[in-house]
């Protein structure tokens, strides 16, 4: 746990220690950073410089960001995609995207997926964060990792601008910075260095002086753009089409086997091994729904910016995810019960009640995505715990596609199926919000 205290000249951070994973880095920490200067964080690695920068960011919600180059950049986005995601979540006017890609010099790359980007150019697209960035606080990971010299006098005038405007920089990094200092004339520099357990320097040495005039933060609207997430989560959809597919693939692979094994099965049957395969899909599917943004730092980016909106962004992909897995396996489903000799009405209502048994697991599995980060990849004990909770998702989708056949109406176990699925969304971005937090803790 880390106490971090803003005022308009001051940044007074105190830990009693530092962890990370349960391991203790370091022993007590307290310094103080001064508005205006550039205060740089060195160290061997595995020391806590990412720890120490990661937990205080946390300290100061809605003032400080933590930057690394590669935060929140997909292969799958075009390169104007991922900038205005940038700036819809900074509340930055979309016209502004020509003006930051040309202080980048990425103008004409605006329309190539990132993926194609070579590493000098990802960092500095990366840095159009920096650019659009309101905050206070500028918390930066290893800024100079692939910058070329272009990219460093990028970041000497963002670093140069943020300083003339009162803002705070701490940089942690390997790479001897006196180049891009050189490149911030009249800037002063502090240098800390965190070893065997303790921080020595310049901001350390400082004799603590109680903040006498707090600040506020400059951040965002607390508005969730909804709108954002919503376009950033169909071109990352679509940008990778193959990890939809997959889903559709799994399903029709395993039904065949059935066909090929066993040859005419049983009405009975068919709707079992249907089902078992559905859930088989989605289920390991799911460890992948939130692993990706994770991994590049959206998820820290979000929030960072505006924590309300992580329950938002969860329920978001939960929707699409379902959107997409049902338009995949509908055609599966329908090819599956050809495959069985299943009657129009019979195969309708097995199209039917997939449908309703996708939109009622979709967001246990979302939750499932999380529960496998926080883990830090423990998916097997995690699906083990899960799977008795789709027993019933699985009882009452056999149900509803042997309604007909056994007399019954369907209407029923598809009411619940679609009400469960329901009352998990409305709960879900609350279990949602708090998972990412402990995940980012």
């Amino acid at each position: 746990m880390i106490d971090a205290t803003l005022s308009t000249q001051h940044l007074h951070v105190h830990c009693n220690s530092l962890q990370a994973a349960g391991v203790v880095l370091s022993g007590e920490i307290q310094c103080v950073l001064n508005a205006g200067e550039v205060h740089v964080l060195r160290g061997a690695n595995g020391v806590g410089k990412s720890t120490l920068l990661r937990a205080l960011a946390n300290a100061l919600p809605g003032q400080a960001m933590l930057f690394k180059a590669e935060y929140g950049l997909r292969d799958e986005l075009l390169v104007q995609d991922h900038v205005q995601n940038l700036l819809a979540h900074l509340s930055r006017a979309h016209t502004d995207m020509e003006y930051i890609l040309a202080q980048v010099s990425l103008t004409d790359w605006q329309y190539e997926r990132i993926g194609t980007l070579s590493s000098g150019q990802k960092a500095r697209l990366g840095l159009c964060t920096l650019l659009a960035s309101p905050f206070l606080v500028w918390l930066l990971d290893e800024p100079l990792n692939a910058l070329d010299t272009e990219g460093q006098q990028v970041l000497a005038k963002a670093l140069e601008k943020h300083l003339q405007a009162g803002g705070f920089v701490f940089m942690a990094t390997h790479v001897d910075p006196a180049g891009l200092l050189q490149q911030l004339p009249g800037v002063a520099m502090n240098v800390d260095v965190l070893a065997q357990g303790e921080l020595h320097g310049d901001a350390a040495s400082r004799m603590p002086v109680p903040p006498v005039e707090p600040c506020l933060s400059s951040a965002p609207t607390s508005n969730v753009p909804m709108g954002a997430l919503i376009k950033r989560d169909w071109a990352v959809l679509w940008g990778n089409p193959q990890a939809v597919l997959w889903w559709a693939l799994f399903q029709w692979m395993v039904l065949s086997f059935y066909g090929i094994g066993l040859g005419k099965t049983s009405v009975e049957f068919a709707q079992v091994a249907t089902w078992v395969s559905l859930l088989l899909a989605v289920l390991l599917g799911a460890k992948d729904w939130f692993a990706e943004d994770q991994r590049v730092g959206w998820i820290r980016f979000l929030t960072q910016i505006n924590p309300g909106s992580t329950g938002t962004y969860w329920l978001v992909r939960v929707l699409y995810t379902a959107c997409s897995q049902m338009l995949v396996l509908v055609p599966v489903t329908g090819l599956a019960a050809l495959q069985f000799g299943l009657n129009g009405a019979q195969s309708l209502q097995l199209i039917l009640a997939m449908v309703a048994g996708v939109w009622a697991i979709a967001p246990l599995l979302g939750v499932i995505g999380l529960l496998v980060m926080l883990t830090r990849g423990g998916a097997v004990l995690v699906y083990l715990f899960a799977l008795p909770l789709l027993v019933p998702v699985l009882i009452f989708g056999l149900e509803a596609s042997q309604a007909t056949d056994l007399g019954r109406s369907a209407l029923a176990p598809l009411a619940v199926l679609f009400s469960l699925g329901l009352l998990a969304c409305l709960l879900g971005p609350v279990v949602a919000r708090r998972l990412i937090q402990l995940i980012q803790e």
